[in-house]
Formats: C-alpha cells, structure tokens, sequence
C-alpha cells in the first residue's frame, strides 16, 4: 500500500530539504549527484554517475533506502 497524499506531500518535502543540503554544487552535478524517488512505501536516496565505459550513459547506485 502506497502513501496517502498528506504522507506523501509531507515526505516529498522533507526530503527535498535533506537532499539540497546535500547535492554537490551545480558544477559537479554532471560528475556526481544525488537523487531520491518514493514508490510505494520506500524512500530510496541514490548517487548519480557517468558509467566509466560510456560517460554519455548514467548510472544509479543506492545510498539508502527506507522501507516505513
């Protein structure tokens, strides 16, 4: 069952604050980011990267993952 609006509109929030603190400057950003998504009852923070064969492709490895 996923969340419910008020949930949903609440967490969206609080990560979006925890995740501007953290990003790298925009400069980097195409090097090294950061990003997050909520599917269901999960929130997952993952690094962004270039793959190191093809630059042009992105990649995601998970950080962290909450499951509430």
């Amino acid at each position: 069952m996923a969340f419910n609006d008020i949930e949903r509109n609440r967490i969206e929030r609080d990560v979006a604050i925890f995740m501007a603190h953290r990003r790298p400057p925009p400069h980097i950003r195409p090097e090294l980011d950061f990003g997050y998504r909520i599917s269901g009852h999960n929130v997952e923070i993952f690094e962004i990267r270039p793959q190191w064969q093809n630059p042009k492709e992105k990649m995601e490895q998970p950080v962290a993952k909450d499951v509430c």
